[in-house]
C-alpha cells in the first residue's frame, strides 16, 4: 500500500540547489536508505519527508494521518532525568503512565542503560545520549520511523540489539528512511538504497560500490569534512566510485591538494 509521495520536491539551501524535482512513491512496510557525502541532501530529504523541513517547491503527500518518530544524529540533552523525558515523550504519544514506565525498563534493560535512567541527561555521555533518544522512538510504535546516522557512538552489543528492534518494526509494517554511511546497518536493514547526483534521487547498488581512499593535503587551513582523517602530515577521506567524479573537483576547487588516490582494498 503506497504510504507517502514525493511530487516535484526541490530544495535550495543558501542558493545552492539541494534537491532538484524529486517524484518518489513510498509503500508501507518500505525499508529506504540514503546514502551519499555530507551536504548531498541526505538528511534533509529525510526532514522533507516528515515534513520538519519545509520544500522550496513540490508536495509531500500522505495516505493517512501517520506517527512519525525521528533519531536524529546529534541531541541536545535537556535539564531533566532521562527517566523524566521518556516518561514526558510516552506522554505525548498518548502512552499512559503504567505503560510508559514498563516499556522504559524494558528498553533500558535491552540497551543496557538501566543503571543511567535516574541520570540528569545533562551528564549522559553521547553514546548514552544516543540511546536515550533510540528508547523514546521505540516506546510507541510509529507508521514511520526516521533515522539520521542513528548508530553514532554506539557500542557492538547495543548496535545488535538495535538492528533486531528495527527489524521487528519492520515485520509489524513500520516505513523506515535513514541517512547513513555504516554499511552494516544499510545491509542489515535497508531494502532500497538511494544516492543524489545533482539533487536528482538515484537507485544505488550498495553492495559492489569500489571505495577509493583520497589523501589530500589541507594547505589553506580549510575546515575539515566529517570523514577526513589524520594522515600523517595529510588527511584521508573515503569515497565510492560513483562519488568520486563529484567530491574530488569539489575539493580542489575549496584549496585541497590531492596527494594520492587509491583503491581502499590496495591500502
Amino acid at each position: 500500500m503506497e504510504i507517502i509521495q514525493l511530487k516535484n520536491i526541490s530544495k535550495i539551501y543558501d542558493g545552492k540547489l539541494v534537491l532538484d524535482k524529486i517524484d518518489k512513491t513510498f509503500v508501507q512496510g518500505q525499508s529506504v536508505a540514503f546514502v551519499g557525502h555530507n551536504g548531498c541532501g541526505k538528511s534533509t530529504l529525510l526532514k522533507i519527508i516528515a515534513k520538519l523541513v519545509t520544500a522550496t517547491s513540490g508536495e509531500v503527500v500522505y495516505n493517512k494521518p501517520l506517527l512519525f518518530h525521528y533519531i536524529p544524529e546529534k541531541f541536545s540533552p535537556v535539564s531533566i532525568t532521562a527517566r523524566q523525558y521518556l516518561i514526558y515523550m510516552g506522554a505525548l504519544d498518548g502512552l499512559g503512565k503504567v505503560e510508559s514506565k514498563e516499556r522504559i525498563e524494558s528498553l533500558g534493560k535491552d540497551f543496557f542503560i538501566t543503571d543511567l535512567l535516574d541520570t540528569a541527561m545533562r551528564s549522559l555521555s553521547k553514546g548514552t545520549l544516543q540511546k536515550v533518544v533510540v528508547l523514546q522512538a521505540l516506546l510507541k510504535t510509529p507508521d514511520v520511523l526516521l533515522l539520521d546516522e542513528p548508530l553514532s557512538g554506539q557500542d557492538m552489543a547495543s548496535q545488535k540489539v538495535f538492528i533486531n528492534k528495527i527489524n521487528q518494526l519492520r515485520e509489524q509494517g513500520v516505513t523506515i528512511f535513514m541517512s547513513c554511511h555504516e554499511k552494516r546497518l544499510i545491509e542489515a536493514i535497508a531494502e532500497d538504497v538511494y544516492t543524489f547526483r545533482n539533487g536528482s534521487l538515484t537507485e544505488y547498488n550498495y553492495k559492489i560500490q569500489k571505495m577509493y581512499l583520497m589523501i589530500l593535503e589541507n594547505a589553506k587551513q580549510l575546515p575539515l569534512m566529517d570523514e577526513m582523517k589524520k594522515y600523517g602530515q595529510y588527511y584521508s577521506l573515503k569515497i565510492d566510485q560513483n562519488e568520486s567524479d563529484q567530491i574530488l573537483p569539489e575539493l580542489i576547487q575549496k584549496g585541497w591538494k590531492l596527494r594520492g588516490l587509491y583503491d581502499e582494498e590496495d591500502k
